[in-house]
């Protein structure tokens, strides 16, 4: 007879079970691990099905065999013969060691086999067209990650000789964005990753696995979209305070939009023309300069932050995400959500957890009504809104 309290216990731990497998079914999830679009994510898949299958099967094999075994040699205190004994039956110690190996091996032969897939890289190049020139550009992308954020660099000239040995200190690149990354659909990607501060790692299910992003070191990864749309990420290595916090994307669109977001991209930010606008100029000036890049006004030496580095501010506006990829920059029909912007340069802390005090995430600046009012008007000239399709396939709940 089982115990009452152990019956409980069985119930609980049932209960627990059962719920923890509902919250994971959804028809929609952004991190999906089970939907690839890509061939990568797709080498994954093909992989862990049949692996999922077999260990079912053995779980199954396994289960039935001891309960099985408990029923029949339950201890019913009316029958004292001792059950047979299978110890030194050749055959069947052959079989449950053999069996196994078997199933091991193929196991282990098709991961490597998947995995060296996952780190060949093919040579391959998209036209970009700039100012009416014709470019090639090698699909690379510079991933680095940092308390509680991710940075895109995009060097069109390629990765050779670009040091990427202290992300603290990296060469100025072409292209910077934060938290979404734009590529072209059906080209191979291939990213460099690392890190400004503490370990991060870098996912998006849909297109690939996991690849950790590490200070002092380069972790070459790639990914490719099958079409065009947007992927979801997160960062899946604890990194402190607002780890859950660090989300990402990669846009993937069509080779002539791409190519249409690069120029635009390569364009610095202009001077405003509205009184408000050139107000908060001057606040960005005193206020957020010394951490944000606006390219075109200042060169950002370096921010004030142990990451040494807060996200570039010159196309704010082209991003339908900011604060690490947790708020929406639009409303779905495509106006600014300016309460949320404003309840950002209020009291950023309150918004999303940081430990400002140790120069990581963004303070607290003490800007009045009127001040908050005008930095808006000024963010609302660095770059312009992308369509409104984007804007609904990327916004976050």
């Amino acid at each position: 007879m089982i115990p009452k309290i152990l019956r409980g216990t069985g119930l609980t731990a049932l209960a627990v079970g059962l719920l923890a497998f509902l919250t994971g079914c959804a028809a929609d999830a952004e991190l999906d691990t089970l939907n690839p679009q890509g061939p990568s994510a797709r080498s994954i898949d093909n992989l862990f099905d049949p692996v999922f299958y077999v260990a079912v099967l053995v779980f199954i094999f396994v289960f039935a065999g001891t309960f099985i075994i408990w029923w029949r040699f339950r201890d019913d205190h009316d029958n004292e013969e001792f059950p047979h004994q299978f110890h030194g039956d050749t055959r069947l110690e052959l079989a449950w060691t053999i069996v196994p190996t078997l199933i091991l091996v193929v196991i282990s032969v098709s991961t490597l086999v998947t995995l060296r897939g996952l780190n060949e890289t093919e040579a391959n190049a998209v036209t970009i067209d700039v100012d009416g020139a014709a470019t090639q550009w090698e699909p690379e992308v510079v991933v680095v990650g940092q308390q509680w954020w991710w940075e895109f660099r995009y060097y069109l000239n390629g990765l050779d000789g670009v040091d990427l040995t202290d992300a603290r200190h990296l060469p100025p690149a072409d292209i910077v964005t934060a938290n979404q990354m734009v590529i072209p659909a059906g080209e191979e990607i291939e990213l460099a990753i690392t890190s400004r501060d503490v370990i991060h790692s870098f996912w998006i299910p849909a297109l690939n696995g996991k690849k950790d992003a590490a200070p002092g070191r380069v972790h070459p990864w790639k990914l490719e979209a099958d079409g065009p749309g947007v992927y979801f990420g997160q960062c899946t290595e604890f990194c402190g305070l607002s780890h859950s916090r660090m989300r990402m994307q990669v846009v993937a669109v069509t080779p002539d939009d791409f190519s249409a977001w690069v120029v635009e991209q390569l364009q610095p930010a202009g001077e405003p023309e509205a009184a408000a606008a050139q107000r908060g100029m001057e606040i960005y000036q005193s206020q957020c300069a010394r951490c944000h890049v606006v390219d075109g006004f200042n060169d950002g030496s370096g921010a004030d932050l142990v990451a040494n580095a807060a996200p570039n501010l010159t196309h704010l506006m082209s991003r339908t995400t900011y604060a690490g990829g947790i708020f929406n920059m639009y409303e779905p029909n495509g106006s600014l959500d300016r309460t949320q912007l404003e309840a950002w340069l209020r009291d950023s802390p309150a918004e999303k957890p940081a430990y400002a005090e140790g120069r990581r995430g963004m303070p607290a600046m003490g800007l009045d009504e009127g001040q908050i009012d005008d930095m808006v008007a000024y963010l609302t000239t660095l770059g312009r809104a992308p369509a409104l399709d984007i804007i609904a396939a990327t916004e976050v709940e």
